[in-house]
């Protein structure tokens, strides 16, 4: 049922200059985004490992979520989705790389030219480096049940170092050396072993250059450390530094063999300093008080000590873990891997004892999203046809994760705008309302916490303004159906079995028309016909909605993907009386209640070489009742329970998907051509409106509406990021009521688009 707005028959009036206000609001909504798109390249999407490629290859599209490999500044995650082993074969740059402890693969350097700009985190896995080499910008960290293995490769770290803690396992085992090297000359990097494993047995050598020394901390097992080349060491401090446990005198014996200096290390201290010995030899560490321990670096043109065994000093607020805990360094002889990752015992805490680390996590960790959809095309509506228009989208959002919000909790500040300059029926007032234009802008702040492993809970704020013009000479902001929508949401969502989740929510959300009235002597629409009693008033329209949310997703038959939800709403009218059979108002007021429950089927498929098919089905059924009614003040008709409504769809959905190749629009990346179709069909029953012949004499029948609508659509990537796009809509409403001078009841509708869309 559509409502004639003003200017049903579209003008040709795109040079009115109140266009001018149109253009003037939206650039002020959208200059934000203008500013989040320049910088967006500099922080790159994340792209998640899936192993589900026939290769193992980092380069092959399909072993990632988003069927397109890694490209420049993205964010690298390896987690619980898939433990399959990965051979790195990519030469670019990456903002960030993850391993979490839910990742068991092992991830295979097969290049020399991968560089991440930021941070590497082995908290599961093996990042085996074997013959290539790794730049790191930042600090790489080796925790959980995560091992970095050395092999023969060369790694470049930047000035905040590597860190091994909190059970993580450090391995040298190659057969050429290996070394560990400054990324920026002139910069020192920190190397400190807080609880981890340390297992240094190649042959050929392990060389630690360019660093601040090498800082072991009591908790530190150094199951063999062996044939390490220390050099370039920074002048004033120490090359070996041994924490000893609070309330030790002396620490334990530790074995040294092999390891040779440059002239940057002043020996001194033991006659074990040159280690000239061909066997290994027992070196006692004296414990020093902690004022030596935090002493300042001696002048830049002093060596280098070669060892110092120190008083561990107090680490913030974690310092009395490590009362009365003996230094365990008693492992001297090498062990096998095996043993070495057995012996881990993670502690939930992570290792945080070093001021530098500490500032480094406290720095915050931003992971941007931007969305943007142009397209131009036509409106037809009956035989009318509508000029050429404009359609824009764009949606920008961060996840931000800091250390002062905690672990568990990870903010998404989210900023839209749509404007559609294409006609649209919209249902504000219990019938669809044809408008010639609409433009939406919106701000939301979600919060997603990790209550446990399983659970998350998601709270949301947001604040939405719509704006909707029934006539192109409408000045925007001045309509009669514009209005706010701020809102405050709570879901808590159940992981039971990955991918699969269950989430119940609630929703709280006011709408208030802004300049919506209608004179209680005057009730009619915008071309003079007579409305409804109950619409006269200023903020009759005005609702509070609370509204309750149940959803899950399921591994279905035949292979296939099932999601469900069921939404129940409560719509609460203050300043909308309930109308009598008189015609005269009640003291209590509208109380609408509304069901939605909806269901969907889809089944994925490999068809033939490249190709891939999404099949689907959908289902939805719609229940409204509502105390109000209605009363024709024109015919001295009433109509009890006006707004109540019953509502049924189904429709079936079909995605084609083909690969195209690397390089084919531009990139390394392999990106998906698209074709989709969907039909649905639909019926509404008002049971308390009746049907009207063309006269407008009421007759015996309750108001129906049938609608079917088509939609058929293509997406090609021209270059990396960007797609073509193309929309071709077909809809159809027919209906037993014939009195049309207020609602449109029976028409048809067609629409075309073509433009292109921007993910990042």
């Amino acid at each position: 049922m559509t409502v004639l707005g003003r200017d049903y028959v579209m003008k040709k009036d795109y040079s009115d200059k109140k266009g001018i206000i149109a253009i003037k609001l939206f650039i002020l909504f959208a200059f934000p985004f203008a500013l989040f798109a320049m910088a967006a390249p500099a922080f790159g999407a994340t792209a998640e490992w899936t192993g589900k490629g026939r290769t193992d290859k980092a380069s092959d599209g399909r072993n990632w979520r988003r069927g397109l490999a890694p490209g420049k500044n993205d964010r690298v995650l390896f987690d619980a989705f898939s433990s399959k082993d990965c051979s790195w074969d990519l030469n670019i740059t990456l903002s960030s790389v993850l391993m979490t402890a839910r990742y068991k693969g092992s991830v295979r350097l097969k290049t020399s030219g991968l560089k991440v700009a930021g941070n590497v985190d082995i908290k599961g896995g093996m990042l085996n480096l074997r013959k290539g080499s790794l730049i790191v910008g930042r600090r790489i960290y080796v925790g959980s049940s995560g091992t970095l293995e050395l092999a023969d490769g060369a790694l470049s770290v930047g000035p905040m170092g590597v860190l091994v803690d909190n059970g993580g396992t450090l391995l040298s085992m190659g057969r050429s050396k290996a070394k560990i090297m400054s990324a920026k000359p002139g910069k020192y990097y920190k190397f400190i072993v807080g609880q981890g494993n340390v297992l240094l047995s190649n042959p050929a050598g392990t060389e630690v250059g360019g660093s601040q020394g090498i800082i072991l901390y009591s908790k530190a097992k150094v199951n063999q450390a062996d044939f390490v080349n220390v050099k370039q060491l920074k002048p004033g401090t120490a090359a070996v530094r041994v924490f000893v446990a609070k309330g030790q005198k002396n620490g334990q014996k530790l074995a040294f063999k092999g390891w040779t200096f440059d002239k940057t290390v002043k020996k001194k201290g033991t006659r074990y300093a040159e280690f000239k010995e061909p066997e290994p030899a027992a070196l006692a560490l004296d414990a020093r008080t902690p004022e030596d321990a935090i002493e300042e670096p001696k002048a830049e043109s002093e060596p280098a000590t070669f060892v110092a065994a120190s008083a561990q000093p107090a680490l913030s607020d974690k310092s009395d873990r490590y009362k009365d805990v003996a230094a365990p360094f008693t492992a001297l002889t090498p062990v096998p891997l095996a043993e070495a990752t057995a012996a881990v015992e993670p502690e939930e805490t992570p290792f945080a004892g070093l001021e530098e680390y500490e500032d480094a996590i406290a720095r915050a960790n931003f992971q941007p999203y931007l969305a943007v959809q142009f397209n131009r095309g036509q409106h037809f509506f009956q035989r009318e046809q509508g000029n050429l228009s404009g359609n824009l989208n764009v949606l920008a959002s961060m996840a931000i994760k800091h250390e002062k919000l905690g672990p568990k909790l990870t903010l998404v500040p989210v900023v839209s705008s749509q404007y559609q300059g294409t006609k649209q029926v919209t249902d504000l007032v219990g019938g669809g309302t044809l408008f010639q234009e609409r433009m939406a802008h919106s701000l939301a702040l979600r919060g997603i916490y990790q209550l446990s492993p399983k659970w998350k809970l998601k709270p949301a704020v947001g604040y939405k303004w719509e704006f909707l013009k029934e006539t192109r000479d409408e000045s925007w902001g001045n309509g009669l159906f514009d209005y706010r929508r701020p809102s405050f949401s709570l879901e808590g969502e159940y992981a039971y079995r990955d991918p699969f989740t269950f989430s119940i929510g609630y929703d709280f959300y006011h709408i208030g028309f802004m300049n919506y009235s209608s004179l209680e002597s005057i009730i009619k629409d915008s071309q003079g016909n007579a409305m409804a009693r109950e619409l006269a008033g200023r903020s009759v329209l005005d609702s509070y909605n609370h509204s309750l949310t149940f959803g899950g997703t399921a591994q279905g038959p035949w292979r296939s993907y099932a999601e469900g939800n069921l939404v129940t709403t409560l719509r609460l009218f203050p300043e909308q009386h309930v109308v009598s059979g008189t015609g005269d108002y009640k003291n209590s007021t509208r109380r609408d209640l509304s069901n939605q429950l909806s269901a969907a089927l889809k089944i994925p498929r490999e068809i033939w070489g490249s190709w891939k098919a999404v099949g689907g089905a959908r289902l939805a059924a719609g229940f409204n009742i509502s105390n109000q009614n209605s009363y024709d003040a024109q015919r001295f008709k009433y109509l009890k329970n006006y707004y109540d409504s019953t509502s049924i769809r189904a429709g079936v959905d079909l995605n084609l998907y083909r690969k195209m190749p690397a390089g084919r629009s531009g990139g390394t990346e392999e990106r998906p051509l698209e074709f989709s179709l969907s039909a649905t069909l639909g019926r509404i029953s008002y049971g308390g409106r009746l049907a009207q012949a063309a006269s407008g004499l009421y007759r015996g029948a309750r108001i129906y509406q049938n609608e079917a609508v088509l939609g058929v659509g293509v997406s090609y990537p021209i270059a990396p990021h960007f797609t073509w796009t193309s929309q071709f809509g077909y809809g159809r409403q027919t209906s037993n009521q014939d009195f049309e001078r207020l609602y449109k009841y029976n028409f048809t509708t067609t629409n075309y688009r073509i433009g292109f869309s921007y993910e990042y």
